[in-house]
């Protein structure tokens, strides 16, 4: 838990600065609403397509061979992404810019074993999960707080480039920490003939719902869908519409951050106290909330403001999801259950962005964010009906 903690922390530096500048970037290029959508939808780490197609096959492999690999794997190929969107900038490529969404989407395939990492080293007791999982999500929030700020400010006086210079190095020293400090938590004993003979592994098979998980894959994967219809492009959104720089970007997403961070420890509370489920249903109602403030804001102290809210909507969803995917997976299927709802999430939800798109630009500012409204509502009857009660 350290060590990714650690980690987390380090990428969590510049991936605050992403999130403030990465929209405004592609934007930048001379791209519009609708193909920012359709990037989004390739490249997003936590709903695009290629994120969803290859976390199924890393988090089987992961059970398998292992989480550290995997791991190491992933942080090289959020490198490469990094050096692509800086060439990217340069050269205001828009088809090295498509292959770098791609990589970035990619890199996501360490975050099953990840997971699985951070469950096991806690002996997946329940208490401890929602503590590892909370503290592992608040290393990675904090720096966001200063550095979504700071990217705004570099972006507007000095480029895009210099945040990509910082993503590369910041991940390499990330790669070096897992490749000297982090342990195996796979338990040990499976044979090359048992992985040859019993561990093949199929798209079939990765697609394929694992009996009794309907409920959490159906309800994990609307509640994708419907937050990328509208939060996946918003800050572009804000961008053409009211013509907001990357510095008043930036005062937004680092509102976001701080919001994160100091509602985690209430959260985790919370979590502990009442349990994933009504956690999740509390986190969709200020989810709701969050896209009807963004409908009828107008100014910039109003968006900062609703990134209040949205900072406790993440802070009492991330650590619940995961904790009440990890106490009931089957043991040695953590890696491969962890995958195959990032996949099942992703193909349902990759479209949301670049329904987003069309919507912005067909019928305006308000459409997409009506339809996020309506589509969190039904997820917060999902919630209350399909996932089940108590930690296991």
């Amino acid at each position: 838990v350290r060590v990714i903690a650690i980690t987390s922390l380090i990428s969590g530096v510049y991936i605050g600065m992403l999130n403030t500048v990465l929209q405004p970037f592609t934007l930048s290029i001379g791209l519009g609403l609708t193909a920012l959508g359709i990037l989004q939808a390739l490249g997003n780490r936590f709903s695009g397509i290629t994120a969803s197609l290859i976390q199924p096959f890393t988090g089987h492999y992961a059970d398998v061979f292992g989480r550290k690999v995997v791991i190491v794997v992933g942080s090289a190929a959020t490198i490469g992404s990094m050096i692509l969107f800086l060439i990217a900038a340069l050269t205001q490529s828009w088809v090295v810019l498509t292959t770098a969404y791609l990589l970035y989407g990619i890199s996501m395939l360490s975050s099953p074993a990840s997971q699985a990492v951070v469950a096991e080293s806690v002996s997946l007791e329940p208490t401890k999960m929602h503590v590892a999982f909370s503290s592992v999500f608040l290393f990675a929030s904090i720096p966001g707080a200063v550095m979504s700020f700071v990217a705004g400010v570099l972006a507007d006086s000095v480029g895009y480039f210099v945040v990509f210079v910082i993503a590369v190095i910041l991940e390499s020293v990330a790669l070096f920490i897992f490749m000297r400090e982090l342990r195996e938590t796979k338990a040990p004993g499976r044979t090359l003939e048992s992985i040859v003979s019993r561990d093949r592994f199929s798209l079939r098979s990765a697609m394929s719902l694992p009996k009794g998980f309907l409920g959490f894959f159906a309800t994990f994967a609307m509640d994708s869908f419907t937050f990328g219809i509208s939060a996946t492009i918003i800050y572009g959104m804000l961008v053409d519409r009211f013509r907001y720089s990357n510095t008043e970007i930036g005062l937004i997403v680092g509102t976001l951050a701080i919001a994160t961070i100091l509602a985690q420890y209430p959260a985790t509370r919370l979590l502990i106290r009442v349990g994933p489920k009504k956690s999740l249903a509390l986190s969709e109602f200020f989810g709701c909330v969050l896209m009807l403030g963004w409908w009828l804001s107008d100014s910039i102290p109003l968006f900062v403001l609703l990134s209040v809210v949205f900072g406790i909507s993440i802070a009492t969803w991330v650590p619940a999801q995961q904790s009440m995917l990890m106490a009931h997976s089957p043991s040695g299927e953590r890696g491969s259950l962890a995958g195959k709802l990032a996949a099942f999430r992703g193909l349902v939800s990759f479209p949301a962005p670049i329904v987003g798109g069309l919507l912005y630009q067909t019928f305006g500012y308000d459409a997409p964010l009506l339809a996020s409204a309506a589509g969190i509502l039904l997820t917060f009857a999902m919630i209350v009906r399909l996932l089940p009660n108590g930690a296991r």
